[in-house]
């Protein structure tokens, strides 16, 4: 991505953004974002976290390659978007003046991400033979 693909895509929070145009690689500023984002309008507010959260995920999608490897890192990173995106989107409803309704845990909007989850927990607690030390560890049994 360029930096001018990025003006095009991200409108209201390009200036939050740095792209590497040698590389495509593109990073971000949320913390000076949310610095400034209470001197908007709510209209740029909704409009600013619209676009965070399509960020988000977009930036999940381009490091499928580099997380593909690692099972528990792809699934952390999953989750964590997970969060930014629907907060984002939370925030956008409220700036717009809607109600965004209740809070929902992520094991009710995204039950395959939970379920992700407790398989590698009980994946790391088997290859640890269940006792929260690695079973290469254990006593041998007499």
């Amino acid at each position: 991505m360029t930096s001018h693909e990025t003006a095009k895509r991200w409108s209201h929070i390009e200036r939050f953004l740095r792209v590497d145009d040698s590389t495509g690689q593109v990073d971000d500023d949320f913390t000076a974002f949310h610095l400034v984002e209470s001197t908007w309008s709510p209209a740029e507010q909704a409009a600013a976290y619209e676009e965070w959260a399509g960020f988000f995920e977009w930036r999940l999608a381009q490091r499928a390659d580099e997380l593909a490897g690692d099972r528990a890192k792809r699934h952390l990173v999953a989750k964590w978007t997970e969060d930014m995106a629907y907060c984002c989107r939370r925030i956008a409803a409220w700036a717009r003046g809607e109600n965004p309704g209740p809070w929902l845990h992520l094991w009710e909007r995204r039950p395959d991400l939970d379920a992700e989850g407790q398989a590698i927990v009980a994946e790391i607690v088997a290859r640890m033979g269940g006792h929260g030390q690695p079973s290469r560890h254990l006593p041998q049994a007499g």
